[in-house]
């Protein structure tokens, strides 16, 4: 059962119409669908070949790679099996075995298929050369989780310039493609306990799969998060600190310190204790091409990006891990401790409006949908940080701040808790701060998860051009949200 994707598709359906054969990079953290979407890709061709390298749990040698990729060609070609010595002579067999007809060709984790030879790009760049490309039928897909590898590798390598058809880095589903999948899978939850799953998976395909949906949302996460032997309780190690090998400690200290502070680049470097040079940079970036770290960047009204950025997790299950899981980790390994309910998960509501924070902006489209913006009408669409100086009122930090023609701008908070008068108070010592050009008009807008107290709900209309309940997403076409005055309040 397949679920969207259409844009990706599309791509590559478009790169399949030229007369010409086709070298492509598919980049993404592990479990997010590379796989199932090249596999899904096949259906449109007549041939089909797949490989996977072997993964470094079992520590395999360039020997052992190479007899699993000649095992892989017998069984798919019912020929004899070859012994190959060297990796051209492996790819020069599977090139002659699809010089002719209609091909689509995975390399599935070709950082680990590269194991022990430190010329494997090379080796494949001449076979591709010499004799892949000949075929103007072929289309050839690296594939790999360690996104570093195939940048460092092939996409920054000079080798390989000019012969790159395309490149795809796989993020998660967005709502309403998980809306759908919910829909395919007759999900009956209710709006929170979605959120709350939302919360813990992200838009991780395979983790929503491994979601029985004829249990209780609290059987599930028992299952899967606080049993010794659940999926989401041994997934980080594999996932994480297995992916980076000598670099994982490095890196995981990073996402630590990220966990629930917003650092710039020299926050982070002092934090570390080390100076802000390249080696930091190149950490930063490899948790970037992951999927599990983000940077955002402010944008000046004029439209112009800020040089500064600000680091953010955007891996919700590795924050559900460190925060909630691993705390309990040895007493659940122990069976000395049974996780029954929610509120016995530690950490859990401290940790909700970053969550929140992510699902957002990996769904800003929907919110724009939500508020009536066209993409056209968008300039900007990012979290939003000032520094106090003498030209502004104070330092303010902006969940979303949306930049629009016709000078408007919506500034959005996003409320994970309980909501009060407080929370518009808070909001009007934000718009009091920004410093915006007198020209424009500043629209504040609420995301929130709890229910809006009737008693406030008169204010609450009038103060925010619009409350968006994060509930409202949770219907698979992405219904229009209505404006919550029929009328546009005055420049703030």
């Amino acid at each position: 059962m397949f679920i969207g994707r259409q844009d990706e598709l599309k791509l590559l359906m478009t790169l399949k119409t030229k007369e010409s054969s086709n070298l492509f990079c598919l980049m993404g953290r592990r479990r997010i669908g590379k796989s199932t979407l090249i596999q899904e890709f096949s259906k449109g061709f007549k041939n089909f070949f797949e490989i996977q390298g072997l993964g470094p749990d079992s520590h395999p040698s360039l020997q052992v790679q190479l007899d699993h990729f000649a095992s892989v060609i017998s069984l798919k070609f019912n020929s004899r099996k070859e012994h190959f010595e060297d990796w051209s002579e492996a790819f020069y067999a599977l090139a002659k075995l699809t010089k002719k007809k209609e091909w689509l060709i995975l390399l599935d984790e070709i950082s680990w298929m590269s194991q022990g030879d430190l010329h494997f790009a090379l080796k494949l760049k001449e076979v591709w050369d010499v004799a892949f490309k000949k075929n103007e039928r072929l289309f050839l897909v690296l594939c790999g989780s360690v996104s570093s590898w195939i940048e460092d590798n092939i996409l920054n390598n000079a080798s390989f310039e000019g012969r790159i058809s395309g490149q795809l880095n796989l993020g998660p589903l967005d709502i309403v493609e998980i809306n759908q999948f919910w829909e395919k899978r007759h999900c009956h939850y209710s709006a929170m306990e979605k959120i709350f799953l939302l919360a813990i998976t992200g838009g991780v395909p395979k983790y929503l799969e491994e979601i029985n949906y004829r249990l209780p949302v609290e059987s599930n996460l028992h299952s899967l998060c606080f049993s010794k032997n659940g999926f989401l309780f041994n997934e980080y190690k594999k996932i994480f600190l297995d992916l980076f090998k000598r670099k994982g400690p490095i890196l995981d200290k990073i996402i630590r310190l990220c966990l629930t502070q917003k650092l710039s680049m020299a926050d982070l470097s002092r934090k570390l204790k080390k100076r802000q040079d390249g080696d930091i940079s190149r950490y930063v970036h490899i948790l970037e091409l992951s999927g599990f770290l983000s940077k955002d960047y402010s944008f000046r009204p004029s439209g112009e990006a800020m040089r500064s950025a600000h680091l953010r997790v955007t891996d919700n299950y590795l924050r559900f891990y460190i925060k909630c899981i691993e705390p309990l980790s040895l007493r659940i390994e122990k069976a000395s401790l049974q996780i029954t309910s929610l509120h016995q998960w530690p950490n859990f509501e401290s940790i909700l409006g970053y969550q929140l924070e992510n699902l957002v902006h990996f769904n800003k489209a929907s919110i724009h949908q939500q508020l009536h913006l066209t993409p056209q009408q968008i300039l900007s669409s990012a979290p939003y940080f000032q520094n106090k100086s003498s030209e502004n009122r104070g330092s303010c930090q902006i969940d979303l701040l949306i930049h629009t023609t016709m000078d408007l701008f919506f500034l959005c908070e996003i409320k994970s808790g309980e909501l009060d008068k407080k929370v518009i108070a808070q909001i009007k010592q934000k718009m009091d701060r920004l410093k915006l050009p007198a020209r424009m008009a500043l629209r504040p807008v609420l995301i929130h998860l709890a229910d809006i107290p009737s008693s406030l709900l008169s204010e609450y209309r009038r103060f925010f051009y619009q409350t968006v309940a994060f509930q409202q997403l949770l219907t698979e076409k992405g219904h229009h949200a209505t404006p919550a005055m029929p009328h546009v309040p005055g420049a703030f």
